[in-house]
């Protein structure tokens, strides 16, 4: 049975580093007090920042790759499986180890965090992956 590819086109790739980047940069900026925010330009600043983050990382793991073959389809399926994984391990010990108004800083992160390391993940073995192939062309 043939599988439907249902991976955005590659140009969503750059569209989706360009919204996850700053959007990053300013939740982090945010989250350190480096940039101070009130009122409504304060909940306009963070719900773009949480939007940015997901969708941008959204388009980056889900948009095709320059070859985008049956590892690439294996090493995407690895890397949600292990992004859920580490997901699950910091959910329950922050849970465990962080209480009180910490924790609603924690949950507000949380948002945003799968999509994270899934990210960081995928990117990872990718590159791992492209070396791998880079030193078997070279022997």
């Amino acid at each position: 049975m043939l599988m439907k590819n249902l991976l955005f086109p590659r140009i969503f790739q750059p569209i989706g580093w360009i919204m996850f980047v700053p959007s990053l940069i300013t939740g982090a900026l945010i989250y350190f007090n480096v940039l101070s925010l009130a009122g409504i330009t304060e909940t306009i600043v963070n719900d773009i920042v949480i939007i940015g983050v997901a969708l941008g990382s959204l388009f980056i793991v889900c948009s095709k790759e320059r070859v985008e073959d049956e590892m690439t389809q294996s090493i995407r399926l690895a890397s949600l499986l292990n992004s859920i994984y580490a997901y699950v391990v910091l959910l329950v010990g922050c849970t465990i180890l962080i209480n009180g108004v910490d924790f609603l800083v924690f949950a507000v992160i949380n948002l945003v965090l799968l999509p994270i390391l899934f990210v960081c993940n995928f990117r990872l073995e990718m590159h791992r992956y492209n070396k791998m192939c880079e030193d078997e062309e070279q022997d």
